[in-house]
């Protein structure tokens, strides 16, 4: 077969990343049935899939300022959180059925109480709006996981009550577990296409394709994944042979601005670790079949590949850094932060001096959500660039 280049500019699976509802959104609630937004990766997607509710990963793309969200946050708080919080206050996130946060970091817990009193309480809003809270520990440990493992549980039958849920049922959740593993095994499948000598995809379509991927249904993203797939294995590659090839880490990116900034400036991002890229889909946790759903569902999120909120699971993080530094002939690694996040400040700076035993350049820089600083962004990159 003739190998050629594809482009997916005007791919209709990708173009969902770039606003925050989509068709399929629309589609879903015609048909009576409910939303529910969630900011963090530890969320258990596959009980709300079995609840026959639709997970919406919150996002603030495309939002250039905080002006709203100003007004309750402080701006020595996560830039992304109050982007999410200024959005939710002009409406945003109204199609929102139920709200459910948990202790990922102080500044996104904050907003379980803001989206009650500030959004849902706005004037001329009079939509039910169900919220629910899940605590997590900070470590891993055998009683952390029974902690979490109970949350999880507690959940189940909060979900089941609020949205007056018959039952949900275990076949339900067996159910939920094969669509999600399919979609993991497809993301990490398009991830290999990615990582090799003659990468087929950019590291700015691998952020569009997860983020339309935490957007829409799981059955229908399964097959937009397929389709993703065979397109990308046809293509003839994309040219990289003066890029460097770069590993990005860090705090959350919901905005394809910032991976093409790095990606114009000479760079091929190979690799990642984010929350919309491999922390989604990088399982290695050994799941038993005889124990019940909510097990192996609480398992695999509280053994998965950590972030920085899991204070004693930074040997682990840092070992996966140096394996897929290896596995995708890494050149160079930019650490990046959104400024106030004490989290990925801590463990970055912990990777600066790490990565020096392997030889690997670093970048280490602090930025805003919103691209506010560009210029200043492009010539640190570019001298970075230019360094290796």
């Amino acid at each position: 077969m003739r190998c050629y280049f594809i482009s997916l500019n005007s791919d209709p699976f990708l173009s969902i990343s770039n606003s925050i509802k989509n068709s399929s959104i629309d589609e879903w609630q015609k048909e009576g049935r409910k939303v529910v937004g969630f900011y963090c990766t530890y969320i258990p997607e596959e009980l709300l899939h079995a609840a026959d509710l639709l997970p919406f990963r919150i996002r603030a793309t495309g939002n250039k300022d905080t002006d709203l969200g100003d007004i309750y946050m402080v701006r020595f708080t996560c830039s992304f959180v109050r982007a999410t919080l200024d959005m939710a206050l002009k409406g945003v996130y109204d199609f929102l059925d139920g709200f459910l946060v948990c202790n990922s970091c102080d500044h996104s817990r904050r907003m379980y109480e803001l989206f009650d009193l500030k959004v849902f309480n706005r004037e001329n809003f009079h939509k039910k709006v169900h919220r629910f809270y899940l605590a997590i520990p900070h470590v891993i440990t055998n009683e952390g996981f029974e902690w979490y493992k109970t949350e999880i549980e507690e959940l189940k039958e909060e979900l089941e009550l609020k949205f007056n849920i018959k039952e949900i049922t275990k076949e339900k959740l067996k159910k939920a577990i094969e669509v999600y593993n399919e979609n993991r095994r497809l993301l990490r499948e398009i991830h290999e296409l990615r990582i090799q000598n003659n990468p087929k995809l950019t590291g700015t379509e691998a952020l569009q394709i997860n983020m339309a991927n935490s957007s829409i249904p799981k059955d229908l993203a399964n097959e937009e994944l397929k389709r993703l797939k065979n397109i990308l294995i046809q293509r003839e590659g994309i040219h990289i042979k003066d890029k460097k090839r770069i590993l990005l880490v860090g705090s959350v990116v919901d905005n394809i601005e910032f991976t093409e900034l790095i990606e114009n400036s000479g760079a091929f991002i190979a690799s990642d670790i984010l929350c919309f890229g491999t922390r989604n889909f990088m399982d290695d946790v050994q799941l038993e079949n005889n124990k019940s759903p909510i097990e192996n569902i609480s398992k695999r999120l509280y053994y998965r590949l950590s972030c920085p909120r899991m204070m004693d699971d930074h040997e682990r993080r840092l070992d996966f850094l140096k394996k897929e530094i290896k596995r995708a002939n890494i050149e160079g690694v930019i650490l990046q932060r959104i400024n106030n996040c004490d989290l990925h400040g801590c463990d970055n700076m912990l990777f600066t001096h790490e990565l020096k035993d392997l030889e690997i350049p670093v970048l280490n820089m602090d930025r805003e959500f919103y691209q506010a600083d560009t210029s200043r962004l492009q010539t640190r990159i570019e001298a970075f660039l230019e360094m290796i």
